[in-house]
């Protein structure tokens, strides 16, 4: 024997709206349709449910036993359809993404450029935090999925997918080099440096943190400090022909980090996190 499910949810619509044309009203389809649709039930248990004798709709004692069975199972499906379709709008509608200011550069800019383009009706919102402070927020779920630096210091876990290198330089307004004395020079560095500059060498001098690359390049530019900052942000500005790197005399070196896509463990990808994985993946070979 077997209970095909429309066919009992035809049942269970009939009954509780009290006609075959309320229920296939409520359902959406034609009374034929669902007359059809009960008459192959009975078939299919081999006995009535609808006593046909009578003007007015009626169950038989059987028909009674199967509808009160039925209710709370069927009851239970509309739930979790209601349930899968929230989800799916969910997933569909709004995006957390978060992304450090080190690795903000051009690429990533244009992915989402090509994000608003591919997903026109799907709300995005954009952290951009050190990766220390990212690494917190992926952990809690404040973001989806976050570009940066997962190597910092810490014990949480994530998915980690690498992407590219950014290459990071101190840098300084050439003016500067030559009229001050650069032992005491102030230091600008970005929030979360921590992470990947040695704070033991550099005590000695005076140091501001800040969470804008922009407002590091300009006080650099301003001659109010050397500034450790991503080449792209460097490379890509009007002024950068008044800026030089800074030698590593005096314990300043360079340095390279690793731009990784990092997400919760455990959790699967609706489809704009997977494009967005694609898409800096793609870009990753092409480099």
């Amino acid at each position: 024997m077997k209970l095909p499910f429309d066919n009992l949810i035809s049942f269970h619509a009939v009954v509780s709206f009290g006609s075959f044309s309320n229920g296939a009203r409520k359902l959406g389809k034609s009374q034929s349709t669902v007359s059809g649709a009960i008459k192959n039930l009975e078939n299919e248990l081999d006995y009535a449910l609808i006593d046909r004798s009578k003007s007015t709709l009626t169950l038989t004692d059987k028909g009674k036993k199967i509808y009160h069975l039925s209710a709370p199972i069927i009851s239970k499906y509309f739930e979790l359809l209601q349930i899968a379709e929230s989800l799916h709008n969910s997933d569909t509608k709004k995006i957390n993404i978060g992304i450090d200011p080190l690795i903000f550069n051009e690429e990533v800019k244009q992915v989402l450029i090509e994000f608003s383009e591919t997903f026109p009706d799907t709300e995005l919102t954009v952290f951009t935090k050190p990766s220390h402070i990212l690494g917190q927020y992926v952990n809690c779920h404040k973001v989806d999925i976050a570009i940066g630096n997962p190597y910092h210091k810490t014990e949480l876990s994530f998915n980690i997918d690498e992407l590219f290198m950014v290459n990071c330089s101190w840098v300084i307004h050439k003016d500067v080099s030559t009229d001050y004395d650069l032992s005491s020079m102030r230091l600008l560095l970005i929030d979360g440096s921590e992470s990947f500059v040695d704070f033991s060498s550099i005590a000695k001098h005076n140091i501001w943190i800040l969470d804008d690359t922009s407002t590091i390049l300009d006080l650099c530019l301003a001659k109010k400090g050397i500034a450790f900052l991503p080449h792209h942000l460097i490379d890509n500005h009007s002024r950068r022909f008044e800026l030089m790197t800074f030698s590593d005399e005096m314990n300043l070196f360079g340095k390279q980090i690793y731009a990784s896509l990092f997400w919760p463990t455990h959790s699967d990808f609706t489809r704009q996190h997977q494009w967005i994985h694609n898409k800096l993946r793609k870009g990753r070979q092409t480099q």
